[in-house]
């Protein structure tokens, strides 16, 4: 599963609406509950674990997918 489809399936948006710059300053479906369930579908999907300071951090796609490159992994 790419990262779009996760954060679309967990947000419950279609996945032609994620892009890089859906977030919390974007998307209201973005809640801090949701980005909980964001944070842990990633390390379970992608098999890292973020330090907290990467969780808080992750407040977009990109974000994501910026966190992710620099453990290696091309999502």
């Amino acid at each position: 599963m790419g990262l779009n489809h996760l954060v679309a399936d967990i947000l419950r948006v279609p996945v032609e609406s994620v892009g890089d710059e859906t977030g919390t300053a974007t998307t209201s479906a973005w809640s801090s509950l949701r980005h909980v369930e964001i944070v842990v579908g990633v390390e379970k999907t992608y098999g890292v674990k973020l330090t907290p300071r990467e969780a808080r951090s992750c407040r977009s796609v990109r974000a994501l997918r910026q966190v992710l490159s620099g453990k290696g992994i091309t999502a």
